[in-house]
């Protein structure tokens, strides 16, 4: 009797054992999109000739931040900052029309950059987003 309980057991365990595992894995991502923009070539210039005037470690405005040596790696850490931005570039609210030269093909570069090399994590089964894998990018300076 003893021992079919136990028999009677093992599938119950087996399934709590690989949900435990489901869960543990990292959130799900996009698939990768490709592109050739180099970030250094490509991406920097746009980003100086539009954004640092206003998002810079002296004058962060909506607490968005490019800091003075960006590099692709930094770029990255701040997943979440890169994709904001990217949204509001694809609104047409960044940047405003009173600042920047960002014409429609800088504009396309910078969001098919962002959105190669940063995707958005992929939502889970009904329709819930993982929670964010890298924290909110921190800022210094004003407002």
């Amino acid at each position: 009797m003893l021992v079919m309980k136990a028999i009677a057991l093992v599938p119950a365990l087996a399934v709590v054992a690989l949900a435990g595992m489901v869960f543990a894995q990292d959130p799900p991502k996009e698939p990768a999109k490709t592109t050739k923009l180099d970030f250094k070539k490509d991406i920097i210039p746009i980003i100086k000739a539009n954004c640092i005037s206003c998002h810079n470690k002296d004058k962060a405005e909506h607490n968005v931040m490019f800091p003075d040596k960006m590099t692709e790696e930094d770029a990255l850490k701040n997943a979440r900052m890169w994709r904001n931005s990217a949204r509001e570039v694809k609104k047409g609210s960044m940047p405003p029309k009173n600042n920047g030269t960002m014409g429609d093909k800088d504009r396309a570069k910078l969001v098919e950059w962002i959105e190669a090399k940063i995707p958005r994590p992929a939502r889970r089964p009904g329709g819930t987003t993982p929670p964010p894998t890298t924290p909110p990018p921190t800022t210094t300076g004003g407002n």
